[in-house]
């Protein structure tokens, strides 16, 4: 929108600002024509995400330890020389003595199979840890981007009332200026209502900055994306999810997952520690070599663990382990008391500012106007004051902003329930 503002009234400084945000604006507009639904700004800020890719890249990583968990370990080759002699006519001869042998030999050891398993459960809830928490990042990026487009959105909305008020603010300007050239008015009204419009297109530049602050926070998850005029809003009047059933469903929280994911892997590592107690063993077999004049020789051996003073070793694990457990229990609880009074409060957001939303629209923007258009036919009938004019255009204003911000305390609290939980119906 371009400010035709009267030459004699016109600063050089406010002329350049108004020209370089309209420029600003025609550029950004260019950029990209279509405008940019909350939908599609989801979808992108999804496909861009370096938080995402990060997220991504270590539930990859964990997914790919899983298989290998619960198998045996890699075997061991052994090779060496026994008995070799060290003095003598036979030193370091391993052909001449019957005890010396050239020995190779593969040996494996064999943890116990609840161990195996174990460790197989183990790497399958770490992975189900990063899974939880790529959720999490996904739905704490979803929530900021919606944020974000609101907030835009709205700065522009706010933008309007202001504009408009500088509009009429110049015509009734102008509208004084030719009743003083006329004779039938004093200039003290004209400079009142320069004084308003000076003001006020203050005001335009302060929310230009608004605009662009909230634009450049956009920016930061979308790009360039972020430059693209936005398309209508969706309704945040409207969410049909009761706070029972949210509530019922609060274990889907993406944060709650990934305190129940923890208390379930500390509880496998509870498990470990007390199967510490059973003995694994391991077998090994060997070929030894022996001089010309000597059979050669085949040994087996089978080493066993011998779990030693439990009380000091495996028992101390273990209640360690027993009591992590408990811990990432609480942490759980915590969260889950933390979170429910977080979505009765985002409800609660969102209710009370629908009710001050409907109050603006049914009750106070009505009144608003109807205080102008009297004020406005008393002043033109010679029964009012220009100052109770410029008072009622101001409150009218202001009224128009509150309405505006209502609104988006509203989309606010609406965005935070809507990506608190994964439900039916999201964008």
């Amino acid at each position: 929108m371009v400010f035709a503002l009267p030459g004699r009234f016109a600063h050089p400084l406010v002329c350049f600002c108004f020209l370089g945000l309209a420029v600003a604006t025609q550029l950004a507009r260019a950029a990209g024509t279509e405008p940019l639904p909350l939908t599609e700004a989801l979808k992108i800020g999804e496909r861009i995400s370096p938080r995402l890719a990060a997220q991504g890249a270590a539930l990859a990583a964990a997914n790919e330890l899983v298989p290998r968990a619960g198998e045996l370990p890699d075997p061991k080759l052994r090779i060496g020389v026994d008995n070799l002699p060290v003095n003598g006519a036979d030193r370091f001869r391993y052909d001449a003595d019957f005890m010396t042998m050239r020995k190779i030999g593969l040996m494996q050891d064999f943890p116990n199979a609840e161990k195996r398993k174990l460790r197989g459960e183990r790497a399958a809830l770490e992975r189900d840890v990063e899974s939880a928490n790529l959720a999490a990042q996904r739905a704490g990026l979803r929530r900021e981007i919606a944020l974000a487009w609101l907030e835009l959105y709205f700065a522009q909305q706010a933008r309007a009332p202001l504009v408009e008020l500088v509009g009429e603010l110049q015509l009734q300007l102008d509208t004084v200026s030719a009743a003083i050239a006329a004779g039938r008015q004093n200039t003290a009204d004209a400079l009142a209502l320069r004084g308003a419009e000076v003001a006020a297109q203050d005001r335009v530049i302060e929310q230009d900055r608004t605009i662009e602050r909230a634009r450049y926070a956009l920016a930061a998850w979308l790009r360039d994306e972020a430059s693209r005029p936005l398309a209508n809003p969706p309704d945040t009047s409207v969410f049909d999810h009761p706070p029972a059933a949210l509530l019922a469903n609060l274990h889907e929280h993406p944060e709650q997952r990934i305190y129940a994911e923890r208390e379930a892997l500390a509880r496998t590592d509870a498990a470990l520690a007390a199967n510490s107690k059973k003995s694994d063993w391991s077998l090994e077999v060997a070929y030894g070599q022996r001089g010309p004049a000597f059979s050669n020789m085949i040994s087996v051996m089978v080493s066993i663990d011998l779990p030693w003073e439990a009380e000091k070793r495996q028992d101390r694990d273990l209640a360690a382990k027993r009591l992590l457990a408990e811990q990432a229990q609480a942490q759980a609880e915590e969260a889950r008391r933390m979170h429910e009074a977080e979505l009765r409060g985002f409800y609660a957001d969102w209710q009370t500012a629908g009710v001050r939303t409907e109050r603006f629209e049914k009750l106070l923007l009505p009144l608003a106007r109807e205080r102008v258009a009297a004020a406005l036919a008393a002043y033109r009938g010679g029964r009012g004051e220009l100052g109770v004019v410029l008072e009622a255009r101001r409150a009218e204003t202001e009224t128009r902003l509150g309405f505006v911000q209502a609104q988006l305390e509203r989309a606010r609290a609406w965005a935070k329930l809507n990506f608190l939980l994964p439900h039916e119906g999201q964008p």
